[in-house]
């Protein structure tokens, strides 16, 4: 509650002053390019089964440097990436003419995708530039286009590395650039109907300076043995692993 007082005045920025914003700064993007923080984003998606048939829904798209990279894997699946920048859009439309790829204009907010059943949906630096207000609506709509097997993967700064920059060099915060704690991450996902199955605190520029978050749909526990899913060479290994284990780490008697 206490982030939600606290920038209870992004409330008074009007959607127009986000978009104009967003259109004044591709060319800033465009210089970026890809970079560290892209690139580590692009490899934790193949860690979490990113190939070449996957479904992609990235909300939040800017100038489609992501989707670059997402389209370097996807060749046989599609990418549908959404912003709210016309700007850019039409910079990202110009640059990646993949027949897989598409690209839209729109609030992500409340964005209704043209595709069904994405493997993966994408929040990579974004929500922290939606007002603490809308998360609810947000993640009430991304829960209703989602299927049982959806990955939601969201990156965000630290909470407190955004204070630090707002305390230490305010410049470099955009238009609306607030901190997003866990708890009320967590909080709103359980709201919706979704679960947090993964948390990661990551180093990428310095040392904790973001968040990364794995969710899904919320499903009921249902027990599934391991011992059923394994292989004969799995079996064996494991067998080999408890034999071990007893024999170095036995209990004392």
């Amino acid at each position: 509650m206490a982030t939600i007082k606290m920038y209870s005045y992004l409330r008074a920025v009007k959607k127009e002053q986000v978009v104009d914003f967003y259109d004044a700064f591709v060319e800033e993007q465009s210089r970026s390019g890809i970079n560290d923080r892209l690139y580590f984003l692009y490899k934790r998606m193949l860690q979490f089964g990113l190939k070449k048939d996957s479904r992609v829904l990235e909300l939040g798209c800017g100038i489609g440097a992501m989707t670059y990279l997402f389209s370097k894997t996807v060749t046989a699946g599609c990418v549908e990436a959404v912003d709210m920048s016309p700007a850019s859009i039409r910079f990202a439309t110009a640059r990646i003419r993949k027949p897989n790829v598409n690209f839209h204009v729109a609030d992500v907010v409340n964005y209704k995708p043209s595709g069904r059943e994405f493997d993966f949906i994408t929040l990579f630096d974004v929500i922290e530039h939606i007002p603490i207000d809308h998360h609810d609506e947000l993640f009430k709509n991304i829960s209703g286009v989602c299927g049982d097997q959806t990955v939601i993967l969201i990156n965000i700064p630290s909470p407190g590395s955004v204070e630090y920059d707002r305390i230490h060099q305010p410049q470099l915060l955009q238009v609306i650039d607030q901190p997003i704690e866990l708890g009320f991450l967590n909080h709103v996902l359980v709201n919706n109907g979704l679960e947090l199955i993964f948390f990661e605190s990551c180093s990428i520029w310095n040392e904790g300076d973001y968040h990364f978050f794995v969710a899904r749909k919320h499903s009921s526990f249902s027990e599934i043995s391991l011992a059923g899913k394994r292989n004969l060479l799995q079996k064996a290994l494991k067998k080999i692993e408890r034999t071990w284990i007893k024999r170095f780490y036995k209990y004392p008697q």
